[in-house]
């Protein structure tokens, strides 16, 4: 059971820093944006990411009455890290967090590396989740990658390297000291890895400030919730994905250069109640500049779910 919730000193790119206290005396980092009387999102960040991704989503979820919950995972920002064998562990935190909240009934967002992470809450929870937006997501290449398309770059980060710490580290540490004395050039970096699309969406001033705070702030207490992230990420999930039947709509880019399409149209096919949403010429980073689109369905799915009282 969770314990008590205090507000941290406010940070530039959200309204309220807050944490959570857990019964096993963790501490869980979130933030809160759009309505703070709407219906409830919980939005689970990418990799590495934390609270601040969802920053630019603050004015359409208040036009949407909708309130934005975004948790960071353990080892990001200003969650304390534990050791996680499993995606099902991390699940508990967020039941924890919605348990305290009291968020009986809300949708769920996972975008890139939080995809899976939402999979595994949707599938502890499913009874409390109206929708399940999957954006981008990391699909289950562990078990896919023999019968899926991958570029080799793709194949060479999620078959091998995502698996050695090593190797994470090594990209991590660099990666880390760069966001916090040169953050251009590790922009500037970044957007030599992405199509065109890409590249117009980063090139927007907001997105650059939104990203760069996210990473500084994810990487700030270390790597180690982002090494976690990868070994958990490309390892087998240990989810009866064809058991979640939560209604799900999956947005993937067709160009996307950071994560493998063709493991996110697997995942898309396994879910047994999904809807896929192929969005022709876009990478990876279009979200930054479309949120509406999953708000409006997140808010369709709210707002025609019966409300319940217990949780399951």
């Amino acid at each position: 059971m969770a314990r008590t919730i205090a507000t941290e000193r406010p940070a530039g790119f959200d309204r309220t820093s807050r944490s959570l206290r857990l019964a096993d005396g963790r501490q869980i980092g979130f933030a809160e944006y759009g309505d703070p009387q709407g219906l409830p999102v919980l939005a689970i960040h990418g990799t590495p990411g934390s609270r601040f991704m969802f920053a630019l989503t603050d004015q359409a979820a208040r036009q949407r009455r909708l309130r934005i919950v975004a948790p960071e995972r353990p080892g990001y920002g200003l969650s304390d890290f534990r050791r996680q064998d499993s995606l099902a562990g991390g699940a508990s935190d967020l039941r924890a967090l919605a348990d305290a909240l009291r968020l009986h009934r809300f949708a769920l967002i996972g975008v890139s590396g939080g995809g899976p992470h939402a999979l595994a809450a949707a599938s502890s929870m499913p009874g409390r989740v109206a929708l399940l937006a999957l954006i981008n997501p990391v699909g289950p290449v562990a078990d896919c990658h023999r019968r899926i398309r991958m570029s080799k770059p793709h194949r060479l980060v999620f078959t091998r390297l995502g698996r050695s710490g090593a190797a994470c580290a090594a990209f991590f540490w660099p990666l880390r000291t760069l966001v916090r004395v040169a953050p251009g050039v590790a922009y500037w970096a970044l957007k030599q890895r992405v199509p065109r699309s890409d590249r117009m969406v980063l090139d927007r001033e907001a997105v650059r400030a939104n990203l760069q705070a996210a990473l500084k702030e994810a990487l700030r207490p270390g790597i180690a919730g982002a090494l976690q992230d990868l070994r958990l990420l490309c390892a087998p999930w240990g989810l009866a994905l064809r058991d979640i039947d939560v209604p799900t709509v999956l947005w993937q880019g067709s160009d996307d250069t950071i994560v493998p399409p063709g493991a996110a149209y697997d995942l898309a096919e396994t879910l047994p109640n999904c809807r896929l949403d192929v969005i022709q010429g876009a990478g990876h980073y279009w979200v930054f500049t479309q949120f509406e689109r999953v708000l409006d369905a997140a808010q369709a799915a709210l707002r025609g779910a019966m409300p319940r009282t217990g949780a399951s």
